[in-house]
């Protein structure tokens, strides 16, 4: 006669049986937090891949709430990817710990924190405060916009696919492969487009032809050699004040910067006032992926502000 223990034993098996059949025929379910992130994973995945991102991308990602659709949405995934580097600490956190999902809690097989795989830029050497505004201990967290970070990042959002589709792991390491080629190409060609830039910048003896409102675009500006005056805000994430933008505006203008640049999250009545000031034409781009947008994916996306700023360097555009 068989024990209740056995037929536990036999239930438990059944039970998981059928799961890893129903995993085995269906898709991996990815969450991310930014765009570009669901997009690398859909390169990296194909087939096997169903990636969503929890951002529009017409958010400032500073500033997201923890809403319960994000919690519903990493409660069903089996792989959860950040940015990291601080930028997802307000709303993640009570996110993931509300989902009850222990597989991508920090440490669980389906965690994926993208920016520890990232060169980054701009990390502090001293003690961080928040006098100090929104500056992240770890280093600016706005890599996406380099071709060449996202292909590093792309390496943790391929180890974290292996780790819950083990049977598969060949399909995202020739997926991971293809990924890295197709941004090295996308590098290239948005160089190509950029040329007039650095020709700009040659001619003013290498000094810096652009400044950005906030620095989101510093490896964008690092991986094709753009030098930038810096950024209009005193402390990131704290609007200047009426002091900091005449001072920045009058010395942008008179250091033989060219072009403004600023996202479509910026405060536009501020970027407005430093373009009346210093008499320099600002440009206001997105910085992620938008699905209802017209730039859907990322190398749309890097056209787009390579284009503007090639745009802007040779007749200006007026702040819309």
């Amino acid at each position: 006669m068989t024990s209740k223990f056995s037929m536990y034993l036999i239930a438990f098996a059944t039970l998981a049986g059928s799961a890893a059949t129903a995993f085995a025929d269906g898709k991996v379910q990815v969450v991310t937090t930014i765009p570009e992130l669901a997009w690398a994973a859909a390169e990296i995945g194909g087939s096997r891949v169903e990636a969503r991102a929890l951002l529009a991308g017409t958010e400032n990602p500073h500033f997201v709430d923890a809403v319960p659709e994000f919690t519903r949405l990493v409660a069903e995934a089996q792989v959860v990817c950040l940015v990291g580097l601080d930028l997802e600490v307000g709303y993640m956190p009570p996110v993931l710990a509300r989902s009850g999902n222990a597989d991508v809690q920090p440490g669980g097989k389906g965690y994926c924190e993208v920016g520890k795989g990232v060169e980054v830029l701009e990390k502090p050497t001293g003690p961080v405060d928040r006098s100090m505004g929104d500056v992240h201990p770890a280093g600016n967290p706005h890599f996406w916009l380099s071709p060449k970070a996202l292909a590093a990042a792309g390496r943790e959002i391929a180890a974290a696919l292996e780790r819950v589709d083990a049977n598969h792991a060949s399909h995202y390491r020739l997926g991971l492969e293809t990924f890295a080629r197709r941004l090295d190409k996308l590098s290239t060609e948005v160089a190509i487009t950029l040329a007039p830039v650095l020709a700009a910048q040659g001619a003013a003896g290498d000094r810096p032809v652009v400044v950005e409102y906030h620095k989101e675009f510093a490896y964008f500006f690092a991986q094709y050699g753009i030098r930038s005056a810096g950024s209009i805000e005193e402390k990131p994430g704290v609007p200047p004040s009426a002091g900091r933008l005449v001072e920045v505006s009058l010395a942008a203008k008179s250091g033989g910067v060219r072009v403004a640049l600023a996202a479509e999250d910026n405060p536009v009545k501020t970027v407005a006032k430093f373009r009346e000031i210093s008499g320099l034409p600002v440009i206001v781009v997105p910085t992620m992926i938008q699905a209802s947008g017209k730039l859907k994916t990322y190398p749309e996306l890097q056209a787009h502000i390579a284009a503007e700023i090639v745009r802007a360097l040779g007749g200006g555009q007026a702040l819309q």
